[in-house]
């Protein structure tokens, strides 16, 4: 009897054993699969999960793409939450804290809205047929959710914020949209049709300066047309595009897509920073001197400003060299206070006063597409019901025209007026 017990219970065993071998990672449902990695650093999902089978790289694919959505929600809210805190706070110094940490959120968002810009329209294709990508910077969001994480133990324990960190993403950030750009939007982007207004998109990163001068959708039936007029004007800033002799001409147009748009990032980045840094300083400086929660015999003394910043990037692709940068307001001050006082020194007279050189740099957008392909920020602002159902259109088109004016140019003696244009339809050029 006993023998014939023994048997039973290791026959059932091995049954079990035989049922449990059989569940494995192709075997579960992908929703179940899904929520096992995000229980994972979404560091691992990227580099060592999705690289197991096509069905794992898949789902990793559609859990590293929908977490970075909800990241920019999680930091939305990160901000609302600490502008709410900085209205109630109850000394001075937590005001300063709150004020050091919100400056650092306005950071961190804006090199969010710029990684959005780069990659959206290829980890969120709209429409069919598309190429669908990766965002497969997991590493950038667990860098993320723990700096948010850490705002949030901020505001419960007054814990510290490390600025290193906040240095650590940004630079992640740099290196990632660089990767994006040069390696893997070289590999899936075959026509002007799948960038669509990547380009308005980058620019619609700007923090201020941008200006819709007239926006409609054309009637047509079937299939309408998104129209518009877009002004973005940069201060202190410089582009100049200078024709190269007798150089190689052979070049794809994708790849001449992509160089403007890394350029175009590049220095929207820069003059992003340059004007929260200013932004940054007024604020911190209207509250050590004016803040009612600090007696006047306690302020302290003015802060020095940034340090004067200047930014310049060159590039030459397709018979073109490509000169751009901008400086700051600091940077701008300081370059004709010291131009002026030193011809004052050397002629031996008064110090002239005259007016600064005007530096702004204007780029003009002149957009007509297909409402699937408009930039995402026209989307966002358009009514729903005007644009549903024509996602699916086959009939897509696309043109782009920038038109970009440099003063700063025209001062040096270079060409101070550069256009660049795409057309996108049944067979895709572009023209520069």
């Amino acid at each position: 009897m006993g023998g014939a017990k023994r048997r039973r219970v290791s026959s059932r065993c091995r049954r079990n054993t035989q049922e449990c071998n059989k569940c494995t990672l192709d075997t579960l449902p992908p929703e179940i699969l899904g929520i096992i990695l995000k229980m994972l650093p979404l560091h691992d999902v990227a580099c060592i999960v999705r690289l197991v089978s096509r069905r794992c790289s898949d789902i990793a694919a559609t859990v590293l793409n929908t977490e970075f959505l909800v990241a920019g929600t999680k930091l939305d809210t990160t901000i609302k939450r600490m502008e709410n805190l900085t209205n109630i706070v109850k000394n001075y110094n937590e005001l300063l804290e709150c004020n050091k940490v919100l400056n650092f959120l306005e950071l961190i968002r804006c090199q969010y809205r710029m990684l959005k810009a780069v990659t959206w329209r290829y980890t969120h294709p709209r429409s069919r047929g598309l190429p669908a990508s990766c965002f497969y910077g997991g590493k950038i969001l667990d860098n993320l959710n723990c700096l948010l994480q850490t705002i949030y133990d901020v505001c419960r324990r007054s814990c510290v914020f490390s600025y290193v960190d906040l240095q650590i993403f940004m630079r992640s950030c740099d290196n990632f949209m660089d990767h994006f750009e040069k390696v893997t939007e070289c590999r899936i982007n075959r026509s002007a049709l799948i960038s669509g207004c990547k380009l308005v998109d980058v620019l619609d990163c700007l923090e201020e300066g941008r200006q819709v001068l007239s926006l409609r959708i054309s009637p047509r039936t079937g299939n309408p047309m998104v129209s518009m007029h877009v002004k973005y004007v940069l201060k202190r800033a410089w582009f100049t595009g200078l024709h190269v002799p007798n150089a190689n001409n052979e070049c794809s147009w994708r790849d001449k897509q992509r160089y403007m748009y890394l350029r175009l990032r590049r220095l929207i980045g820069s003059y992003n920073k340059h004007l929260l840094y200013k932004l940054h300083h007024e604020r911190i400086l209207r509250i050590t001197m004016l803040s009612p929660r600090r007696p006047p015999s306690r302020r302290l003394p003015p802060r020095r400003p940034p340090l004067a910043s200047t930014y310049s990037g060159y590039g030459e692709y397709g018979g073109q060299l490509f000169y751009y940068g901008n400086m700051s307001e600091y940077a701008y001050e300081n370059k004709f206070k010291s131009t002026r006082t030193s011809s004052a020194e050397n002629t031996g007279g008064e110090l002239e006063v005259t007016d600064k050189p005007c530096f702004d740099l204007i780029i003009g957008v002149q957009l007509r597409c297909s409402p699937e392909l408009a930039p995402l920020k026209t989307k966002m602002n358009l009514q729903t019901d005007s644009l549903d159902g024509f996602d699916t259109n086959l009939r897509k088109e696309l043109y782009l025209k920038l038109s970009i004016k440099c003063a700063a140019s025209k001062v040096n003696r270079l060409p101070d007026n550069f256009t660049w244009e795409v057309r996108g339809r049944a067979e895709n050029r572009l023209r520069c």
